[in-house]
């Protein structure tokens, strides 16, 4: 189902997860969640506003379509055009853990550690704050001794995507 919002266009996928909502605006993937509504919201608070064209829906089909492939185990790495909404900090935990591979965690210190901060709890918070979930996979993110750790659609959800993960990285 497509709907324009603000010239953006916001496409929901059924699979496995649940619900998932990816939104475009002009040439980039700018929101995958989980559920229904997050993507309307994300674009109101970060005041997106773009006019929606030819592109934005082949844009959204090919993101439907490594979502899917993702999701069928086929995928490990997304070639989307991204737009990182955030500030310099959590572009830099984001993209980081886009460096995490396929079937793999690393810990809130270890990305805290590569990006030069002393902390792990900033690294929680921009991850916390990751407007495109599964495309950076902040679910490879744990706690110390492999806890799981916080993720924004649902601890459920973060285990699922590990295990997910695991069964096909062999």
């Amino acid at each position: 189902m497509l709907r324009p919002l603000r010239g953006a266009i916001i496409h929901s996928i059924d699979s496995w997860l649940g619900r998932i909502e990816i939104a475009v605006v002009g040439e980039h993937l700018v929101y995958v969640g989980i559920g229904l509504g997050g993507a309307a919201s994300f674009l109101g608070r970060v005041r997106l506003r773009d006019s929606a064209s030819a592109f934005d829906r082949v844009l959204i089909e090919e993101a439907e379509a490594q979502l899917t492939e993702y999701l069928h185990g086929e995928r490990r790495v997304f070639t989307l055009p991204l737009k990182f909404l955030g500030t310099f900090f959590q572009t830099k935990v984001w993209l980081k853990t886009m460096e995490i591979p396929y079937g793999e965690t690393r810990s809130y210190s270890w990305v805290a550690g590569e990006i030069g901060s002393n902390s792990p709890r900033p690294v929680g918070g921009a991850l916390a704050a990751n407007h495109l979930m599964i495309i950076v996979p902040c679910h490879r993110v744990v706690g110390a001794h492999g806890k799981l750790g916080g993720f924004s659609a649902g601890m459920s959800v973060k285990k699922r995507l590990l295990e997910h993960e695991a069964r096909y990285s062999c």
